[in-house]
């Protein structure tokens, strides 16, 4: 009867350690022993189609691997809750789309929040825009969280570089010479001396990439004439946006600016031939920072910062090495892409712009309805 009781002991005592030791390994990485998926959350700055953009790549992408089955949509849908209605629903063995946790920081007060901050539902967040990447980093402490599409994480203070994390649960998507690559092939298409600028606010220095318009500035000696407006705050406050936009751009020609650089903001794609109409007038040349639409819509020069496929492929795979086990703060965060440059020949010609055959040759695209 002792034997039987000490081999009793024995077995509780083995199966205990067992416990401890999955216990310890469900931290390792990404994966957990306790949960067969890794729960997955979004949060986003505001309602952009770019966004949607990014969120579709990377569910192509999760598709074309084979980490989820069930995904599709419209080419390039725009709108992320369509897409995380539809990432919901599709089967994983490894991951798990928390409908819920979704969120969108733009259309909530601050205390609201809180509902997202080590958090008890999700295990890893996908950030959309350097304002919720900057809040993670200064607010989450729990869950792990990787910054995708933000123009520059290391100058918003998300991440330190390209290999060093200023949180060991935090990841951010970087091409360290985006904005900067975007900037030389405008500057060496018009030759501008003189470039306006307008963006929101502080956290937009950031996004709008003006430390290193500022670099390039330094580097080829053509001048900076920044103005600042109040982003809009809803449907409500459009107009007065819109009116304050169209003012900035006036003073901008007023201080005789030969380029205007038109960074990402809060800017309907469709309000832009009215927004531009003087500073076609003025004969500026226009350079977008976001491209796209807003090239078919009269902005002359464009090139592009993202390949949403492309990403989104680079994306997904970060995620199964994740799944896999890789922590997180040992993903590659750098990645580089090759540039599209695009035309809009109309708005070139409507401006009074002229460009050597040899420059026009060099577009990946070129616009043109008359």
């Amino acid at each position: 009867m002792k034997r039987i009781k000490n081999k009793l002991a024995a077995l509780i005592i083995i199966a205990a350690l067992l416990v401890v030791a999955l216990d310890a390994l469900s931290d390792v990485g990404g994966t957990s022993l306790n949960d067969n998926k890794i729960r997955v959350g979004l949060i986003e700055s505001e309602q952009y189609e770019v966004f949607g953009y990014y969120l579709d790549g990377i569910a192509e992408g999760l598709q074309r691997i084979g980490v989820i089955d069930g995904y599709s949509t419209d080419e390039f849908e725009s709108d992320t809750h369509i897409i995380w209605d539809i990432l919901a629903e599709c089967e994983s063995d490894s991951l798990s789309f928390v409908r819920d946790s979704f969120y969108t920081m733009k259309d909530m007060d601050e205390e609201e929040y809180s509902l997202f901050i080590d958090s008890e539902s999700v295990d890893l967040w996908i950030i959309l825009g350097t304002r919720a990447g900057i809040y993670m980093t200064e607010n989450e402490n729990k869950n792990d969280y990787m910054v995708i599409a933000s123009q520059d994480p290391i100058a918003a203070g998300i991440v330190k570089s390209g290999t060093e994390r200023i949180k060991p649960n935090s990841y951010a998507y970087i091409d360290l010479e985006r904005i900067s690559r975007q900037i030389e092939i405008g500057y060496n298409v018009f030759k501008f001396n003189k470039i306006g600028v307008v963006y929101e606010n502080p956290i937009a220095y950031a996004y709008s990439g003006i430390a290193p318009l500022y670099r390039k500035a330094e580097e080829h000696g053509f001048e900076i004439v920044e103005r600042h407006v109040d982003e809009s705050l809803g449907e409500t406050d459009d107009e007065r946006y819109y009116a304050e936009l169209k003012a900035a751009y006036s003073e901008l020609i007023d201080e005789g600016i030969d380029a205007l650089y038109i960074t990402v903001a809060t800017i309907s794609a469709d309000r832009l031939p009215w927004l531009l109409e003087d500073i076609k007038r003025a004969g500026v040349a226009t350079i977008s920072q976001s491209g796209g639409n807003e090239i078919e819509y009269g902005v002359i020069l464009g090139v592009s910062l993202s390949d949403y496929q492309d990403e989104g492929r680079r994306i997904a795979e970060l995620l199964r090495e994740y799944i896999d086990g890789v922590p997180i703060a040992k993903l590659d965060q750098i990645y580089r892409i090759v540039p599209k440059i695009s035309l809009n020949y109309d708005s070139l010609t409507d401006s009074g712009l002229k460009l050597p055959v040899k420059i026009l040759l060099s577009f990946d695209e070129i616009i043109r309805e008359r």
